[in-house]
């Protein structure tokens, strides 16, 4: 375990139990593979993509703007999403949802700034049990879906007010594969009650332990992932029995 001290207190990372890399890998559609010897910090690739095929996420875009406003509001975005964790936990929801502060390049020298949502439902959470089916968005990735990027949505719009950090002006919420984002950044996970860290480096000084902290969460599981690809004939590897 590693205990990161904050001025709001401390935080611990903790190593993951066979059990929760399991639970990850059975809601990712081409799960994860273990990265041995360890590469650019990463002990674990996310598979996002299985021969010609992709992940898709739901994109929620703002309008573009130029190279400085690009790299400002992703750092906005990284902050809002780590705020947003604990209000986002309060729903009590039992699957796999990942906030991504991404980067999209533009023509003209315009960038796209925006944040994008991996998520997995559980088939036996409340996301699935207690809210009807809603065909906005659970048709491309599960029953349930729909309301835990709403309850994400609410909580992101909850920390802005909360922090001051403006949240960028939403002009669509669209279905796009992963490579159409550009630059994505890997920083939290959610699975049911625990938050996990991707990052493949942890350093003290980093503001968001405080951040998050201040929010009331002390115990992160630290996964430290990149993003990966694969052949179709890999796929047992990163999917056993799927």
């Amino acid at each position: 375990m590693t205990t990161l001290h904050t001025p709001q207190g401390d935080v611990n990372l903790l190593p993951p139990s066979v059990e929760l890399l399991r639970t990850i890998g059975a809601f990712l559609p081409f799960g994860m593979v273990s990265i041995k010897p360890r590469q650019r910090g990463a002990d674990f690739g996310f598979v996002m993509q299985c021969g010609e095929r992709e992940l898709h996420c739901l994109k929620q875009q703002p309008m573009d703007c130029d190279a400085n406003q690009s790299k400002l509001s992703y750092q906005a975005n990284t902050i809002l999403i780590v705020h947003s964790l604990a209000e986002y936990l309060k729903n009590g929801f039992s699957g796999l949802f990942m906030p991504c502060g991404y980067i999209r390049t533009k023509e003209g020298g315009r960038f796209e700034s925006g944040i994008a949502y991996f998520g997995y439902p559980s088939s036996h959470g409340r996301e699935s049990q207690e809210y009807p089916f809603e065909p906005a968005f659970d048709g491309d990735f599960g029953h349930g879906f729909t309301v835990m990027a709403k309850g994400f949505i609410a909580a992101l719009s909850k920390s802005s007010s909360d922090t001051g950090l403006p949240l960028f002006q939403t002009i669509g919420l669209d279905v796009r594969p992963r490579l159409h984002l550009g630059t994505l950044g890997f920083g939290f996970m959610l699975v049911g009650p625990h938050v996990i860290c991707l990052k493949t480096v942890i350093s003290q000084e980093d503001p968001i332990w405080g951040i998050l902290r201040s929010t009331g969460i002390t115990q992160v599981f630290h996964i430290p992932s990149i993003s990966t690809a694969i052949r179709e004939d890999q796929l047992p590897k990163g999917k056993p029995g799927g």
